[in-house]
C-alpha cells in the first residue's frame, strides 16, 4: 500500500476524461465566475448618483418623444404642401 498517494477523484484542479480531453468540475467554473464577480467594477450605489441616473434617463425619453414629435409634424407638413401641388397642377383654373 503507498501512503500519501491521493485518489484520482479527490486530486484538485482539472482532471483527463478516458478519451483524454480535460475536465473540468462545476464548482472550479463557479469559483471562477464568482472571482470574476468580485473583482468587477461596481456602480456607486448612492441615492444621489441613482437620482441623477433616473433624471438623465428622463430627461433623454422626454427629448426623444419632442424630437419623433418634430418630425412626425415636419412630415405631415411636407406631405401637406405636396398633396396641395399637386392639386395645384392638376386644376390650372384655379390659378
Amino acid at each position: 500500500m503507498v501512503t500519501g498517494c491521493l485518489p484520482s477523484h479527490t486530486q484538485a484542479g482539472p482532471r483527463r476524461s478516458i478519451d483524454g480531453q480535460l475536465r473540468i468540475s462545476h464548482e472550479t467554473v463557479f469559483a471562477a465566475l464568482r472571482l470574476a464577480a468580485m473583482k468587477r467594477e461596481r456602480e456607486p450605489s448612492s441615492k444621489a448618483y441613482r437620482q441623477d441616473r433616473f433624471e438623465n434617463t428622463e430627461r433623454a425619453a422626454k427629448e426623444t418623444i419632442e424630437a419623433e414629435q418634430r418630425a412626425r409634424r415636419e412630415k405631415t407638413k411636407r406631405l401637406k404642401e405636396l398633396r396641395l401641388s399637386q392639386q395645384g397642377a392638376k386644376d390650372p383654373a384655379t390659378k
